[in-house]
């Protein structure tokens, strides 16, 4: 007999001395920064994650590599997405003192540099369970092992308490200096420049992830293996609960038809949105046959760019090579629509931006799981 489950709370907050203490710091450093991570999600802290932004005045950037829906996107104090390149990231890091990570990684990077990402005047703090995960890479000034949602929810309090109206008149400047360079307003930019390209054949992947996110509704669950068609994909998705969004978490890829259909399962109410990429969709193609088996209305949008785009990318990154050998789907092409329809799907190929908008109408105003191959610009 297995017997019956036992179920650990880890819920656990940190003690008062500790919150007070972690408070002082927060509020004595002179340009704090946040970087929310997935933690925010596993905790079921969204929401008291944009309060403490709010509460402490900081600008906030989720973890380099993305995994879920980590900080309201359309939060006056989000700014996206930092890049893997630890050239951008120290630049982009230089103007803060202290490096507050809720729930994160510290700056996952993926190709070696001889350049640190954190500049060497930058303080660090870390809030989180994962014991693991805190001094591993560097030295923090003070790690709290807790429940995320549970420390944030006595934190923030805390925060506006100790800060007072002093406090909250420097937040309001805070708010005000990003208002141009937040993810709404970098948003609205990206978007007029992807107009421009609505017209290009084959698909400007930009163009298709903006287009694609305007057409969504609000309870939508985006999983995104796009790879590198996808690139764009955060800068027009806005993140409105922490189910919203599901990205790559390893650095492998295949997962995503197969996590697409576990989404749309566990959560039959929401409609799920799959984007995937051709060189991704080989690793699993046929769990296309378990949506087409359970009925489930999962959209799936592949973006065929004829090839494994990523690994010319990280090539060519690594070794300066651009001799890419077995990196084609040329001879002879894959054809994704008829592989879909052999596994009992309804499918349709694009190529044009016109067609593309149509069809992901058609496929979402349905009730049936349908797949979208979509013809993207495919070279490095």
């Amino acid at each position: 007999e297995i017997g019956e489950a036992t179920r650990v709370d880890t819920k656990a907050r940190p003690s008062d001395e500790t919150l007070r203490a972690l408070a002082e710091m927060l509020l004595a450093a002179e340009k704090p920064l946040i970087i929310a991570g997935h933690e925010i999600v596993t905790s079921d802290a969204f929401d008291e994650a944009g309060a403490f932004a709010d509460a402490l005045g900081a600008p906030v950037y989720q973890q380099t590599v993305v995994t879920g829906a980590h900080f309201p996107s359309e939060h006056p104090l989000f700014l996206g997405q930092p890049s893997r390149d630890q050239k951008q990231v120290r630049a982009l890091l230089e103007p803060y003192d202290t490096l507050i990570c809720v729930g994160s990684d510290v700056l996952r990077m993926s190709i070696y540099s001889e350049v640190d990402p954190l500049p060497p005047h930058m303080k660090v703090i870390q809030i989180g369970q994962r014991d693991w995960e805190m001094g591993k890479n560097y030295a923090a000034a003070m790690a709290v092992r807790a429940d995320v949602k549970e420390t944030l929810k006595v934190l923030t309090p805390l925060l506006a308490e100790m800060g007072g109206e002093a406090r909250a008149e420097r937040n309001k400047g805070v708010v005000a200096a990003l208002a141009d360079r937040n993810w709404t307003a970098t948003k609205a930019k990206r978007i007029e420049a992807a107009k421009a390209k609505a017209d290009q054949t084959p698909m400007s992947a930009d163009w298709l992830m903006m287009s694609l996110c305007a057409m969504l509704p609000d309870d939508v669950v985006v999983v995104d293996e796009g790879i590198t068609t996808a690139a764009a994909l955060n800068t027009y998705l806005p993140y409105k609960d922490r189910y919203s969004y599901l990205g790559n978490v390893s650095g492998g890829i295949g997962w995503g038809i197969a996590a697409a259909v576990g989404a749309q399962i566990a959560q039959p109410e929401r409609r799920v949105v799959a984007i995937i990429g051709d060189g991704s969709a080989m690793y699993s193609i046929q769990a296309l046959w378990s949506a087409a088996s359970r009925k489930l209305p999962v959209v799936f949008v592949l973006c065929n760019n004829g090839g494994y785009r990523i690994i010319k990318q990280r090539l060519k990154a690594w070794h300066g090579n651009d001799t890419f050998i077995g990196m084609d789907f040329k001879d002879p092409p894959i054809d994704a629509t008829r592989l879909a329809e052999g596994f009992g799907l309804k499918a349709h190929r694009v190529d044009n931006g016109a067609d593309f908008e149509t069809r992901f109408a058609e496929a979402m105003a349905g009730a049936e799981p349908v797949l979208i191959e979509v013809m993207v610009e495919g070279q490095v």
